[in-house]
């Protein structure tokens, strides 16, 4: 099993590589904040699907890692320590570079104090805003999906410890709820249909608060990770074919792009070469890629605002060839994460274990989840 666990290390590098050039070519040359002349703004526009392959590999990591939890607080406890190091070390760097680097004030947002102590909630900044009239926003743009993650998280460990039998059965009926209700109170047509029956007023505030718990939106990724978790350990031919019918019915009621769909194929065929033909991926198993795939945590938080401020600052100095200073961000971002997972992460979790769960000294291993 380990070697197909750095098998989905190897597959997160591939995740994260997506994000960052969607985020460094794409994104903010699409918005304006950086001009390429010899680059296509729209080379690597369906990028941002990496975040979705990152919550395939959730569904199917985090369900298998269930059973190591006694209950839901010890879970939750257990994703806190894994998740909160990395968050409170790229959003103070994230913090201090925006403010002393930002002249430009390309991301104000960043350079509030109090942004940066709610970014390390993981709560979604709507959820806050909302209530309270305050206006609070993330260090970073990028840290949107860990608000989904957590949501996913609290979802499967309930689901898991009220029962873990009908766990996969219990979710899939959940999230079929989710996506219809996400049809119905986001779309024009679910609009046109209920607000004229249960009134505009509640429908606006259902809508809304769809918006804030936006699993709906997400939550057929983690099914798919889920899924094929089923698939890996019982390779059930019926399990398959369930799955693949209830899937289609998902991506129609949410009306996904066409590209987005085969994306949705395209990640669901990996991982059955994953499953049915690992030496096929051997080569992302390689130590150095499976080291990568493990800081990928950190290199995601870190990239966004830091990556894309280096490149509109060092543009003048580059001209025509300034793309180049997005393959060194990419470096850069991964040489940080590495070092992040090594002296700070680690280190970190390893006291806090002992703090929260009361582990024993030979527990400090490398987290890979």
């Amino acid at each position: 099993m380990e070697r197909r666990v750095n098998i989905l290390d190897g597959l997160r590098v591939i995740a994260i590589l997506m994000v960052l050039l969607y985020h460094y070519y794409s994104r903010y040359s699409v918005k304006g904040y950086i001009e390429y002349e010899n680059i296509d703004k729209g080379i690597f526009q369906y990028g941002y699907l990496g975040v979705q392959f990152f919550f395939i590999i959730s569904g199917f990591v985090i369900t298998l890692t269930l059973d190591k939890s006694t209950g839901f607080i010890d879970f939750m406890k257990r994703r806190w320590i894994r998740l909160w190091p990395a968050m409170a070390l790229c959003s103070f760097v994230t913090f201090l570079i925006m403010t002393i680097f930002d002249d430009k004030g390309l991301f104000v947002k960043s350079q509030k104090i109090s942004n940066l102590i709610f970014s390390n909630s993981f709560l979604s900044p709507a959820l806050i805003n909302e209530f309270t009239g305050w206006d609070f926003a993330y260090i970073d743009g990028a840290y949107w999906s860990l608000w989904v993650e957590i949501s996913f998280y609290i979802i499967v460990a309930m689901l898991f410890f009220i029962n873990r039998i009908s766990l996969n059965r219990n979710f899939g009926i959940l999230s079929v709820f989710f996506i219809v209700c996400h049809y119905v109170f986001i779309s024009a047509t679910g609009k046109n249909f209920l607000a004229p029956i249960i009134g505009d007023e509640i429908y606006q505030f259902m809508r809304k608060l769809i918006g804030i718990f936006n699993i709906s939106e997400y939550i057929l990724w983690f099914f798919l990770g889920m899924q094929l978790l089923q698939l890996y350990k019982f390779k059930k031919t019926k399990n398959l074919i369930i799955f693949t019918v209830v899937f289609l019915v998902q991506t129609l009621l949410l009306g996904l792009k066409w590209q987005t769909i085969l994306f949705c194929f395209i990640s669901y065929f990996v991982f059955l070469i994953f499953i049915y033909r690992p030496a096929y991926l051997a080569f992302l198993g390689l130590p150095f890629i499976s080291k990568l795939g493990i800081a990928s945590y950190a290199v995601y938080l870190i990239h966004e605002n830091v990556g894309v401020l280096a490149i509109v600052k060092l543009s003048e100095y580059f001209g025509i060839y300034n793309w180049i200073i997005g393959i060194f961000m990419i470096i850069v971002s991964f040489a940080f994460g590495l070092l992040s997972f090594r002296y700070f992460e680690n280190p970190i979790s390893f006291r806090l274990k002992m703090f929260f769960l009361k582990s024993k000294k030979n527990d400090y291993k490398k987290s890979t989840h």
